[in-house]
């Protein structure tokens, strides 16, 4: 069999053409390939891909993070009826958990239900969260694709959560949402906005709503420490607009300046709202798609977190997945991603817990807008997590900001960690369907299966394996005579 392909191999694919392999991403089972004549990196599954000496076929490997490891503890047991309400009700949400996992969705809520293996990094958030209310705290999860890194942010969304913080969550990308654009960044975190009792409502609105309840005048007042040379004039507009439906045609262009959206100008609003609330003395500044702004963006966020605290809240969390898109910029962008990694840390720990000089670091923009601190204040309350592979380049970036102690490798799975999982869905199915007796009957062989699936890499992730196993059981529930057979078809797929 052919070992997987390696970086720098020239490679064919039918529809790209020629190429060479850059990075190996997924254990090997895809690859991220330059191909002659374009200038963005392509990623493709290496079944597709055939070279001078090799087919156009490559056998399935475990992804890494995903290794059998017998010596592990056993992970815990946890009941599904302790965490479901009685009678009527938990019968529902276990019908609402079941659904999303058929759909391959992680429900935001009973996450708990579908985390194994994760307790040494929980800990470790536990210690992070309880540094926020005193300043701040930022860690950096690595691990492979498929090793969880997006589920385990839904777990820290979820504990700073339940902690009173308020979350901003982003996926990074290589286009739209790259880290070389703080404004766009920027805006795909606060749109994304999570609040502990405004789980329906995200965004800033519930934030400026909340701020007009409580008058806080603070907020308002030229040469106050509270004074944000954004937030402020939003609060001070906003408070006039107390009508939604009246004002709305100003107060949503107001929310969308304040959120950064491309189309709405400041030069345009600020007249408009001067007009309508009668407001002298306010001015709103603009909020650009220069890629040397990150400072700006990050004294915005810092705002935001002060805001939330001094409203009850305890601080906030910002949560960056696939950081390892760092790797697919140029040089220069790399460059302004560096400032926007820089920038953040340091307004989570403070300017004097990082390797970045908030000082000395590039600013654009007009000179107003060099003017403004990107640390709005000493105690901001923000936890800021990154989550991306090992990649060298990305990863180095991140080294050059963060000490040590800030970088935690992901725990590989193993499987029994996979076993508590198909038992714990199993549960959840026999509450939801009582009659369903089956259950029992497939129990072991779907351990065996999911196990082959893991040990191939057929399946990338715990969330694949989630869905696999209710699709399992829907169809042992539906045509219960063809179970031995669907499971020998399965177990012959596995092992050819």
């Amino acid at each position: 069999m052919s070992a997987p392909w390696q970086p720098g191999e020239e490679v064919f694919h039918p529809a790209y053409g020629r190429g060479r392999v850059i990075r190996l991403i997924r254990g090997g089972r895809y690859l991220l390939v330059l191909f002659e004549g374009r200038r963005v990196l392509s990623q493709v599954s290496a079944h597709e891909l055939a070279g001078p000496s090799r087919p156009m076929l490559v056998p399935a490997r475990a992804a890494k993070g995903w290794v059998p490891r017998r010596d592990s503890p056993p992970p815990p047991r946890i009941s599904v009826e302790a965490l479901l309400p009685r009678g009527v009700s938990g019968e529902h949400q276990a019908m609402q958990v079941l659904e999303a996992l058929r759909v391959g969705v992680a429900p935001r809520h009973m996450v708990e239900l579908y985390t194994v293996g994760r307790e040494r990094e929980m800990a470790l958030v536990d210690a992070d969260l309880d540094q926020v209310p005193g300043g701040g705290a930022a860690r950096v999860f690595l691990g492979d694709y498929g090793a969880g890194k997006t589920h385990m942010l839904e777990c820290i969304e979820e504990r700073a959560l339940r902690r009173n913080l308020l979350v901003a969550r982003v996926t990074l990308d290589g286009g739209e949402v790259a880290a070389s654009h703080p404004r766009r960044v920027y805006r795909a975190l606060v749109q994304n906005l999570a609040y502990p009792d405004r789980i329906d409502r995200p965004g800033l609105e519930p934030l400026l709503e909340a701020a007009c309840e409580k008058n806080l005048d603070r907020w308002l007042r030229r040469g106050s420490p509270r004074h944000h040379h954004y937030l402020s004039p939003a609060l001070a507009y906003f408070r006039e607009l107390r009508d939604p439906q009246k004002d709305r045609p100003l107060r949503e262009p107001l929310l969308d300046w304040l959120e950064g959206h491309p189309t709405v100008s400041n030069t345009e609003l600020d007249p408009a709202l001067r007009q309508a609330t009668g407001l002298r003395g306010q001015r709103l500044y603009a909020l650009q798609d220069h890629r040397t702004l990150a400072h700006l963006y990050a004294y915005l966020l810092g705002g935001v977190s002060v805001l939330a605290r001094d409203l009850g809240y305890a601080g906030l969390a910002v949560l960056f997945d696939e950081a390892e898109f760092y790797s697919l910029l140029s040089g220069q962008g790399r460059e302004f991603a560096n400032l926007l990694f820089g920038y953040y840390a340091a307004a989570a720990l403070g300017p004097e817990k990082v390797a970045f000089d908030v000082h000395s670091a590039a600013r654009g923009g007009h000179l107003i807008h060099r003017s403004f601190p990107p640390i709005f204040d000493p105690v901001q309350g923000i936890y800021c997590v990154f989550a991306m592979t090992e990649d060298p380049v990305g990863l180095q970036a991140l080294q050059a900001i963060l000490g040590e102690e800030h970088f935690t490798r992901l725990t590989p799975l193993d499987l029994a960690h996979f076993q508590e999982l198909c038992r714990r869905v199993l549960e959840l199915y026999r509450r939801t369907y009582p009659a369903f007796t089956a259950a029992d009957q497939v129990e072991r062989p779907m351990g065996e299966v999911v196990f082959q699936g893991v040990e191939r890499g057929v399946f990338e992730n715990p969330r694949q394996v989630l869905k696999f196993v209710v699709e399992l059981l829907d169809y042992s529930r539906l045509c219960r005579d063809g179970i031995p057979e669907y499971v020998r078809e399965l177990r012959g797929h596995l092992t050819a």
